[in-house]
Parts: structure tokens; C-alpha cells; sequence
């Protein structure tokens, strides 16, 4: 987590309009003129320029009543068009992979593998990227401790081993680039600290930002693995993985991501938005991803969530939800944490407040400890139910549980859910590069990302469950497609070459065993290669 440096003690309203207050016993006319004035002195952010002394106005809240009516959603405007064809894996995956940025990074491969040596060329080509490529997404289905055991005759890795040789891999690992390295600005001008890297990401946000994003997309912080040196590694004692990189990401409920950046240094202000603090502008920037006035939903957690934040976002027709604490809010009449919860498990309050035309809903609900939430379109009613142990009577109760905290429950986990499904196969390579670390990355998220995909288009067509591949079985294809698709695997031997054999011939003989209908990039890795020996076997025995 970012120091308490980047977040300001209090919030600047000074472009708040005057602000309804109101109780059981206040008529509307006095409501009116019920403004409080507040003289306070505004801390200087990371971000943002000194302030000086200046009178404020903040709001003051209005009590609701257990029996008010719900509010209504907004009806989203949008709307997600399905392409009506389920596309072979690889193609997802190349979608975000195109060639264009594979031609980008064997052009700086090669550019930057001549300025380290000029007598020792890469030579790298497309093809041979993509096996590499598909080599890091074969070892993470098959673990081992170290990268040069895939290449041990003990341990038998034939679809790592027979397809490039461990030293021809180290080097193409070593020498993988993204910029050139001599337009790196000098030491007197500002450095980007992602320069290494910065195209990469460039593309993939681009490509990212394309997807069709429903109406609830949610925020929320990503922690890269990563111990090694780096200027920008943060340290997060919360998170499982707490020394790491820290990504900001844009999600849906489903873990699709949309946008994303990655902290470094400090966090500026967004052009053409006002200056919200640092963690408010985090999601003021992922927010420019999300189309204006369809009236999406964003959710968020407290560490982003502030009143100016939600007023903001109405604005654009981006409603907003989010748990909030409350000493973000100065003035809320809210009662204390410890008597609530000497009312029990279910009890809750909420209060309500109009800032800038826009009414705002703050709901503090008593579970195993008070739960705050802050909202523009949500509201406590209409409440359901929730189970929870009873430590006194040893028994399950059900408790009430306000419409606010199920909502935000329901939309809220996309990229926790991105995480789960990275974790379970990721790239576990070494590098003392920090790019390194953040490629591997990427390449888990796209092809996380094209799973997702192709699990909406297999929805949309409603294909049954049984013929939907897996996450494994989907990373797989694309293993395969990687390393067999229009290039020639066969193993190298030893000794003379045959003049005879062909990329031709060695194709021809693999669809000679074939069943009809089978396509080649279905294949398994080990049948190519039986198929190989054994016509190298016939070839050496007409000789």
C-alpha cells in the first residue's frame, strides 16, 4: 500500500454547492438555509499545489428510516455485441499478441542484442519468439525448481527440449527487449522508470481498453510477485504476496480486465479532472476507459473512496459504490462502532445527504465488525437476509443484511478473481530483470484474458458445459498453436543431415496417421515427434 503521505487529512469542498441537512424535526424551508461553515486549513498533497485558508462548506446528513423505499438502478444504455463465432484459442491470444507488437520486440531483441556484442547477433525471428513464448506457457504447466531441468534427459520434457535448445532459450531470454536502450533520457531529465517496458504496456492497454465492458466494472489493486531491486517494488503487509509490484486494475465480475497501470514514483492528477487527492484519482483515471453516459456502475474499496470522488462520477453517468471510512467524511452524524454492535449482528444505519444535485447514501451495518459503505445509486433497502455463527448459542442465525452490502459483495470481485486465476498457472521463471518479471506477467493476464473471452462467446452461443475447455485445456491449444502452427519441430540429431527431408514431407507424413477432420494444430506435441523418428528411421534404412 502507497504511504499515508498520498492522502490528504481532509477533502477540498470548496466547489461543493450548499448542502441539505436535515432531521425528523427540520421543515423543508429551514432545510434550505441549514448550511454549516467550516474554516480549515488544507494540507499539501503529493500532487497538488499549497492551499491556503479558505471558508468551506461540508454537508450535513439526513437520518432515513428502516421503512424508506429502495432506490432505483440506473438503467444501463449500453450493450455487449457477441460475434456469434467461437474462435480457436490461439486466436484470442494473438489478438492482444499481434504481430505488430511480435515484430516490435524482435526488432528491439535483435537492435539491443547488437549494441551488448556486434560479433554476436540474436538473429531472431517471429516465429521463433512465439515458440519462445509458447516454451514459458508449457513450463508453467510443468513445474521444476529450475529452468535448465526442462532440458535434462532424466526428466523427460520433450515439449520444452525438443523444441529449442537450452542454450539458444537462455539467450533469447537474456536478450528480449522492448525500447531502445539509446533513447533512454539522460541522468539532468526526467526518467520514466517503465522506459524498458513502456511500448508493451502501451499495447496492451490499447488492446484491453477495445473489449466490451458491462455495465459493472469494479477497481481495485494487483501486487506482481517480484523481490528483486526496483525503484518502484512496494511493500503491501496485507496482501498474500506483499513485496511486489503494484498495479492499479480496471475489472469486471467476471476478472475480465480493461485497463490497468502500474504505480511508479507518485501518482499526478488527470488532465481535465480535478484534483481529488492520489487515491481518488487512481479511479478518476481507469474511469476514462469507461464510456460517459450509459450509466455503468463502478465499484470500489475505501482506499479510493471519497465524497468529491462520488460527485465526480455521477456527473459522467458513472454511479459509484464502494465501503468508505468514515473520517474521510467530516460532519457525518453517524452513531459509534461499539454501540452498534452492542445491538447485535443485522442492525444498520443509514443517512443521506444532496451534494451538487446528487443525493449520496452512507450506510454503517453491524456484521462481525461495522461495515461502511458509500454510494450514488444504492441505498439499504430492500433488505435480505445473511446466516452467520452464533459464538454464544453455538448455532447458525440469520440476520438482516442491507441491498448496498450485497450489491457490493456480488460486482465487487473481478480482480480477485483475475488473481485466483493467475496464480494457478503462473510463469514461475527467474530474472534478475526487472521487466522481466512484469512480461511474465502480462503474458498470464492475456491469456487469463482470452479464457474469459472465450468463455463469454461460448455463453453467448450457449454451448453446454461439457464442450467449453478449461483453463487448462485452453492454455494448452495455445502451447501447441505456439509451437506447431506453419513451423518445422522437428528434433535436431546428431551427425549428417538428410538432403531428402522436408518441411513438405515431414507435414505430409503427419497427416498420413492422421483421422480425417483432425487439424494439425490439435496434434500432440509427442505424436510429432514419433512421427519424425520414425520416417528419419526409414529414410536412414533405404540409405
Amino acid at each position: 500500500m502507497i504511504g499515508s503521505e498520498y492522502m490528504p487529512e481532509y477533502f477540498d469542498l470548496d466547489e461543493l454547492e450548499d448542502l441539505v441537512v436535515s432531521n425528523d424535526n427540520t421543515s423543508e424551508d429551514e432545510l434550505e438555509t441549514s448550511v454549516v461553515e467550516v474554516e480549515e486549513s488544507i494540507p499539501i498533497t503529493t500532487s497538488s499545489k499549497p492551499s491556503t485558508s479558505k471558508k468551506q462548506r461540508i454537508p450535513f446528513w439526513r437520518h432515513i428510516s428502516g421503512d424508506s423505499t429502495a432506490r432505483p438502478v440506473p438503467e444501463w444504455l449500453g450493450q455487449i455485441d457477441s460475434s456469434g463465432v467461437l474462435k480457436h484459442p490461439v486466436e484470442y491470444f494473438r489478438h492482444f499478441f499481434s504481430k505488430d507488437i511480435i515484430t516490435h520486440i524482435v526488432e528491439q531483441s535483435n537492435l539491443y542484442a547488437i549494441q551488448q556484442n556486434p560479433n554476436k547477433p540474436l538473429a531472431l525471428s517471429s516465429q521463433e519468439l512465439e515458440q519462445f513464448l509458447g516454451t514459458l506457457l508449457a513450463m508453467l504447466m510443468v513445474k521444476l525448481s529450475n529452468s535448465r531441468l526442462y532440458w535434462k534427459s532424466k526428466l523427460n520434457c520433450p515439449i520444452v527440449s525438443e523444441v529449442i535448445s537450452r542454450d539458444r532459450w537462455e539467450d533469447i531470454k537474456s536478450k528480449i527487449h522492448f525500447n531502445d536502450n539509446s533513447q533512454i533520457p539522460l541522468p539532468n531529465e526526467k526518467t520514466d522508470t517503465l522506459f524498458k517496458i513502456q511500448p508493451l504496456i502501451d499495447h496492451l492497454q490499447k488492446r484491453f481498453r477495445e473489449i466490451p465492458m458491462p455495465q459493472m466494472p469494479c477497481v481495485d489493486e494487483q501486487i506482481v510477485p517480484f523481490k528483486g531491486r526496483s525503484s518502484i517494488k512496494q511493500y503491501t503487509p496485507s496482501k498474500p504476496h506483499k513485496w511486489g509490484y503494484k498495479l492499479f486494475v480496471l475489472c469486471d465480475e467476471k476478472g475480465i480486465m480493461y485497463d490497468f497501470f502500474i504505480f511508479s514514483e507518485k501518482i499526478e492528477p488527470v488532465l481535465g479532472e480535478p484534483n481529488l487527492g492520489a487515491r481518488s484519482n487512481v479511479v478518476l483515471k481507469l474511469a476514462q476507459s469507461i464510456p460517459v453516459g450509459l450509466n455503468h456502475l463502478l465499484y470500489f474499496d475505501n482506499w479510493f473512496t471519497s465524497l468529491p470522488l462520488m460527485t465526480t462520477l455521477a456527473k459522467k453517468k458513472i454511479f459509484g459504490l464502494g465501503t468508505v471510512r468514515i473520517n474521510h467524511l467530516p460532519g457525518i452524524p453517524l452513531i459509534k462502532d461499539k454501540d452498534l454492535m452492542k445491538r447485535g449482528k443485522g442492525p444498520h444505519q443509514e443517512v443521506t445527504a444532496l451534494v451538487e444535485d446528487i443525493e449520496v447514501c452512507v450506510v454503517k451495518w453491524a456484521d462481525n465488525r461495522v461495515v461502511n459503505l458509500m454510494s450514488s445509486f444504492a441505498s439499504a433497502e430492500p433488505k435480505a437476509n445473511c446466516k452467520r455463527y452464533n459464538k454464544k448459542t453455538k448455532q447458525t442465525i440469520t440476520i438482516d443484511c442491507p441491498a448496498i452490502v450485497k450489491t457490493y459483495n456480488q460486482f465487487m470481485g473481478g480482480v480477485d478473481l483475475m488473481d485466483l486465476l493467475i496464480a494457478l498457472y503462473r510463469i514461475h521463471i527467474r530474472s534478475k530483470k526487472y521487466y522481466h518479471k512484469l512480461f511474465f506477467h502480462f503474458i498470464d493476464v492475456t491469456v487469463v484474458n482470452s479464457w474469459l473471452l472465450y468463455h463469454r462467446d461460448c455463453e453467448s452461443l450457449q454451448l453446454p458445459k461439457k464442450k467449453i475447455r478449461s483453463l487448462q485445456e485452453f492454455k494448452m491449444s495455445i502451447v501447441k498453436a505456439l509451437l506447431l502452427e506453419g513451423k518445422s519441430n522437428r528434433p535436431t540429431k546428431r551427425g549428417r543431415r538428410s538432403t531428402s527431408s522436408t518441411d513438405v514431407e515431414f507435414a505430409n507424413k503427419i497427416e498420413e496417421v492422421l483421422p480425417p477432420k483432425v487439424s494439425l494444430e490439435e496434434i500432440p506435441v509427442w505424436m510429432v515427434f514419433t512421427i519424425t523418428l520414425r520416417s528419419q528411421t526409414e529414410e536412414d534404412a533405404k540409405m
